[in-house]
């Protein structure tokens, strides 16, 4: 087939294009496929006009004004720009699928137009990734009113309005099925984990990690997050819980919140006396991670119980599992599909501290569990969650919505 991938934004910094859209053309290419991905950088303008092979798979970044910033109010013109300029390539390229990843914001006005002003008999597929609305990323985002309202109508629309779907999520895929698709046009696509992506994460030391932030022997907790998924007071009640049986304890926090969330955790630390109890790395390059990922001795995923949780499909968890790292995460979504409660990890209670902190003391207290739980992870994540093997429900999703244009 000729395929042409719409990404929904640059493939830095945000994800979903790099840990989503780019594997999964890779996968395509190398199962025989003509696959073109056709970027809008609106977020990114530092990758304008940039051309790249990846994989056999051909990646196109549409030209975007580099003086534009991403919340500018003039974006609400450059991106029906950016989307009528993928209809024009698309219909230049002439593909046999076009697979637009989500509906809203460029992606979603290209699926708009797609819908309306079809290239040939090419077949529409939509991806969903995440719940992008109120309930969703709507609440997290400080997007003004009428914004959110734009971002309800196109996920509403999009999610009726395909030939078929790949869902990136259980409760993603049981949306898409309530909102009236047939069972055999939706497919249940999680997000994978591709060693070729991780280049020197195998020689990651976790020693190392703790030298070059200067962590004393001892247990660590580790958590590796955006905070997104839950407040920093619910963290510190799990370590406060922990530190309670276990003083030595101290949890590394590797990451940041779009709003400056990390700087909370000290400051909640400092207030209950323990100001040596958290250490914040912060964001790092890909390249340190390793390290830093590998000097946690259990990692953590607290995920409070809401739409936006359950509907989400975290790579951090995979990256972890796929480290060998032990992990509880909450019994929420996607968590309870990735981690397996005393086969691969840990699940604890959504929105319980005392849940959480309990697995953890476990695992710290348990090393033969954790060795275990640790390997067994890394054994099912090669087994399950590589690209290679996710790329069939994506060739499923194409043939079914191939035969809806016949």
């Amino acid at each position: 087939m000729k395929v042409v991938m719409v990404a929904p934004f640059a493939r830095r910094p945000k994800a979903t294009t790099s840990a989503r859209v780019l594997p999964l053309a890779r996968a395509l290419a190398e199962r025989g496929h003509s696959v073109t991905v056709l970027v809008p950088p609106y977020d990114n303008p530092a990758e304008s006009g940039a051309q790249l092979t990846h994989g056999g798979a051909k990646v196109v970044s549409l030209r975007v004004n580099r003086r534009l910033p991403e919340q500018s109010v003039l974006q609400g013109v450059q991106q029906p720009r950016l989307a009528l300029s993928i209809v024009r390539r698309v219909r230049a390229l002439a593909p046999d699928v076009v697979h637009v990843f989500k509906p809203k914001a460029v992606s979603g006005l290209a699926q708009t137009l797609l819908w309306y002003l079809p290239v040939g008999r090419a077949a529409l597929v939509l991806d969903t990734d995440d719940w992008e609305g109120t309930g969703g990323w709507n609440d997290y985002e400080r997007y003004p009113w009428w914004q959110k309202l734009i971002c309800d109508w196109q996920e509403g629309w999009g999610l009726r309005h395909a030939g078929a779907f790949t869902a990136a999520s259980r409760a993603l895929e049981d949306r898409i099925h309530r909102l009236g698709a047939q069972p055999d046009r939706v497919q249940y696509v999680p997000n994978g984990l591709d060693a070729r992506d991780y280049p020197g994460w195998q020689d990651g030391d976790g020693a190392r990690g703790r030298e070059r932030l200067g962590i004393s022997p001892g247990p660590l907790l580790l958590l590796y997050t955006r905070f997104f998924e839950f407040t920093p007071e619910r963290v510190w009640e799990t370590l406060r819980r922990v530190r309670a049986a276990r003083p030595d304890v101290r949890l590394l926090v590797v990451g940041a919140g779009k709003f400056g969330q990390e700087r909370r955790l000290p400051e909640l630390a400092e207030r209950a006396g323990q100001p040596d109890s958290v250490i914040v790395a912060g964001w790092q390059e890909p390249e340190a991670l390793p390290d830093l990922l590998l000097a946690g001795d259990v990692a953590l995923f607290p995920a409070d119980d809401n739409l936006a949780n359950r509907a989400k499909c975290s790579t951090k968890v995979l990256e972890l599992l796929w480290l060998r790292r032990p992990a509880v995460a909450d019994r929420v979504g996607q968590y309870g599909e990735y981690v397996e409660d005393g086969a691969t990890g840990l699940l604890s209670e959504p929105n319980d501290p005392d849940s959480m902190a309990r697995s953890a003391l476990r695992l710290l207290d348990d090393g033969a569990l954790a060795s275990r739980l640790a390997a067994t992870g890394r054994e099912r994540v090669q087994a399950r969650y590589g690209w290679d093997r996710l790329v069939d429900g994506v060739e499923r999703a194409y043939r079914a919505a191939s035969v809806s244009v016949t």
